[in-house]
């Protein structure tokens, strides 16, 4: 689930044109039979060589693309809110998302400090349209993941109650009314947030859409995502945030050596996603890779976190 900005149109068709294509690719169990990357004979196809592959998949009819959705055991879905003024949707965005079929749009002004709107429509919307999913991936239109590596870790997971990702300790509120993440004392009065997932990316297991979902509708407002689902909603329900080395809001070296080894990259530009995207696929530059220490994987410093 990747919440995009209205007007983020290059930065979701470079989802599509990448790490995208691994939406639908085969049933979660079955990776070893995957088309490989990273150096294997069969690998994704390079940027150049999509176009008629995507003009086939787009003429295909409505009924049958409805079909295969159903069929996917990965899934890619944009959401997105509306513009302010008269059109509230451009015909260049209803285009995209006819050609596409992959984005959803509800009725509400796209603003980060509506990020909390968009982020509890994600839960409605998947508790409507998947209610067997077993894992919920929710990350920003400049991260650039990857699929296998995530499937891997999750299918490895065997504890119920699953909230993973980036975990943030001891923040406090920022009170600085020219922050980006200012906080009005009024809306939160305690001296630190309770622990939470970076909001670039993070991880919901499906047997706790309902229950956050249903915290987040009696919560008061926040405007801070992360802090409000993964902290505020998840502490209301006594379900606590984990951290995994994988996931990391920091910004990684474009490497492809790294990216092959993680689960997702944080800032990545359009065009460097693409070429990124090249660059694990090129045999001859992951044959160049050397083996990366565990510990040099993560972008951020490990943190003692006290339970909050």
């Amino acid at each position: 689930m990747v919440p995009s900005s209205i007007n983020n149109t290059h930065e979701r068709e470079a989802i599509r044109r990448t790490w995208g294509q691994w939406a639908g690719s085969k049933p979660v169990g079955d990776l070893d039979n995957w088309p490989g990357w990273f150096g294997d004979k069969k690998r994704k196809p390079h940027v150049h060589q999509l176009q008629d592959d995507e003009t086939h998949q787009h003429n295909s009819n409505s009924d049958t693309q409805q079909q295969q959705q159903q069929d996917k055991a990965t899934r890619l879905v944009f959401l997105l809110g509306t513009q302010k003024g008269e059109e509230k949707v451009s015909k260049q965005v209803m285009a995209e998302s006819m050609l596409n079929k992959d984005m959803v749009i509800e009725d509400f002004v796209d603003s980060y400090t509506n990020l909390t709107l968009k982020t509890v429509f994600m839960l409605k919307w998947i508790r409507q349209n998947c209610p067997s999913v077993h894992f919920i991936m929710k990350t920003d239109d400049d991260i650039f993941v990857n699929v296998p590596n995530v499937v891997r870790t999750l299918t490895s997971l065997t504890t119920p109650k699953v909230l993973t990702g980036n975990l943030i300790c001891g923040a406090r509120p920022i009170h600085d009314v020219r922050s980006k993440w200012y906080t009005p004392q009024y809306m939160f009065r305690d001296g630190h947030y309770p622990n939470y997932l970076s909001g670039t990316a993070y991880v919901i297991s499906g047997d706790l859409v309902e229950p956050l979902f249903s915290a987040a509708l009696s919560t008061p407002y926040f405007h801070l995502e992360d802090v409000f689902l993964t902290g505020i909603c998840a502490r209301k329900i006594s379900v606590r945030p984990t951290d995994n080395f994988n996931f990391s809001y920091l910004t990684r070296g474009l490497s492809p050596c790294l990216y092959k080894e993680v689960a997702m990259g944080h800032g990545v530009l359009p065009s460097q996603m693409i070429k990124l995207w090249n660059l694990l696929n090129h045999p001859p530059s992951i044959a160049k890779c050397k083996p990366i220490k565990k510990s040099k994987l993560k972008a951020s410093v490990p943190v003692k976190c006290v339970w909050r």
